[in-house]
């Protein structure tokens, strides 16, 4: 049986349904000092890039899977939205812990120039906010706690395209988004993306922890889902 099918996944992505939160996220998060994000590539999109619905794997650092995310379907007009408006295109996005309980929704609305990706938890209350900023050289994010208060920024330089440093504003506290060499044959035909979110050189909370690996999925989207198409 299939994990989407085991979690129940599959059927509300289907029907639309609103999706009740049962568990803490923060508690998903709990005592990995780092998470592997994993996009589920399909060979239809490999072979005639017909993006469908992404979907990752979470793992921890042993490569465990530990849970699953999934991008809401909407039906034909989500199918052109991808289509003609790319990353930049609103979106609803699940994650689910092992067991299939849904754990946060991450969404955003249409943007022109800088994405903003707010993070909820249960009863859809809002834990934060990933926002991108302008920047020339680098590309930057405001990573927002529940308060509105920015707690952490991301800047990553251009020149290294698969690196993005998260800087405390108050402290020392560090973390590292990076995606996942993968090797020359895995780049050229699929652009499914492994991201490594380390939060081992920082003393984050659990849901500053939380709104960090969030960031990845959005930087997912905004910098590398177009890449199969470049």
């Amino acid at each position: 049986m299939s994990a989407e099918r085991r979690w129940g996944i599959q059927d509300v992505r289907q029907q639309g349904a609103k999706i009740p939160m049962e568990n803490d996220p923060t508690e998903f998060l709990s005592g990995h000092p780092q998470l592997f994000i994993r996009q589920k590539k399909e060979w239809t999109e490999i072979l005639t890039d017909w993006e469908t619905s992404n979907r990752y794997t979470v793992m921890d650092a042993e490569q465990s899977e530990i849970g699953f995310i999934a991008e809401k379907s909407g039906g034909v007009a989500a199918f052109l939205k991808r289509m003609f408006l790319r990353s930049h295109r609103p979106f609803e996005v699940h994650v689910f812990d092992h067991a299939g309980k849904v754990l946060l929704t991450l969404t955003r609305s249409f943007f022109f120039f800088f994405s903003d990706l707010e993070v909820l938890g249960p009863n859809s209350k809002l834990l934060g906010n990933v926002r991108r900023r302008f920047g020339i050289l680098y590309r930057k994010y405001d990573l927002v706690d529940e308060y509105g208060h920015t707690f952490a920024r991301i800047e990553g330089p251009r020149w290294r395209i698969w690196t993005f440093p998260v800087n405390d504003v108050n402290g020392p506290n560090r973390a590292t988004i990076s995606k996942k060499w993968g090797g020359a044959l895995r780049e050229i035909f699929s652009d499914a993306d492994t991201f490594m979110v380390d939060f081992a050189s920082g003393q984050w909370t659990e849901h500053q922890k939380t709104i960090i690996f969030a960031a990845a999925i959005s930087i997912d989207f905004d910098f590398f889902e177009d890449n199969q198409r470049n």
